[in-house]
């Protein structure tokens, strides 16, 4: 159930599809292509979704890639979108468990907790048959007043401050050959490598066939990495989008204490 809470497979959403209360938000993102994840919703997406764009509902002021967003700017998104948190949101991406949960956990942030991911995504969607459409869904206008967790987010201040804390524990969701800088980084002008002391928790390890693990088998993972309720548990991948993953995990799990650094390597290894 602590799983299902946050999940929802495309035969349950089929079947709550009429309902007026659904906001459905596509997400899809690809590394390094801006556009497609635009171009593919402006084909094909489920009946009555909502494009979220990452890199446009970002933070344009700071020079690091799809930082979070300022409160007044994702109102703006929400007010414009009919979006309030009265709304049962269902968010999906191109395969399940890539970019939906950073959608997820900007919507945590701000205050919204009524969410849940497409399993499978929208391959999954499609493979099942069910329908899908190319308009633009007609909104009405709301007006929110949101409000902002600051703490569910740290910097790279704060980490350098704290990297020798024993209370600090770094979770980086990269691929393993990325974390051991064996495997050159997709964005121009990075160090290979790791910040020091944080443990590997590749965010492909958490999913499979872009299903979520269950909680017995995510519990495994984390054992192995000694985690404790105690710690403040910081977060990180290549540019806080996968790390997000991590926190969907540690969320299921029932911890609480989890960070997203979200200037992740794109920041911290800055050549």
């Amino acid at each position: 159930m602590a799983v299902r809470k946050n999940l929802i497979n495309s035969e349950e959403l089929k079947s709550i599809l009429h309902k007026k209360n659904i906001i459905i938000l596509d997400s899809r993102w690809f590394l390094n292509k801006p556009n497609k994840g635009l171009e593919d919703f402006k084909k094909s997406h489920i009946p009555n979704a909502i494009f979220f764009d990452i890199d446009k509902n970002s933070n344009k002021k700071k020079k690091l890639p799809h930082m979070f967003p300022e409160k007044l700017q994702f109102e703006n998104f929400l007010n414009k979108n009919g979006i309030t948190q009265n709304n049962l949101i269902i968010i999906y991406d191109q395969e399940g468990f890539f970019s939906s949960s950073r959608v997820w956990f900007m919507l945590k942030y701000f205050g919204f907790d009524n969410t849940k991911i497409l399993e499978k995504g929208f391959e999954g969607w499609l493979k099942n048959g069910y329908p899908t459409s190319n308009l633009v869904k007609k909104v009405t206008r709301v007006k929110n007043k949101i409000s902002e967790n600051k703490e569910l987010i740290k910097d790279k201040k704060f980490i350098s401050k704290n990297l020798k804390n024993n209370d600090l524990l770094i979770l980086d969701a990269r691929s393993k050959n990325r974390f051991l800088g064996k495997e050159k980084e997709t964005r121009p002008n990075l160090y290979s490598g790791n910040i020091p002391g944080s443990i590997n928790v590749p965010y492909t390890s958490l999913s499979k066939n872009g299903e979520f693990l269950n909680y017995e088998d995510l519990k495994k993972i984390f054992n192995k990495k000694m985690l404790s309720k105690k710690k403040n548990i910081i977060c990180t991948c290549g540019s806080g989008i996968t790390a997000c993953n991590i926190i969907l995990a540690l969320e299921i799990l029932g911890f609480k204490n989890y960070k997203l650094y979200d200037g992740s390597w794109a920041e911290w290894g800055k050549k």
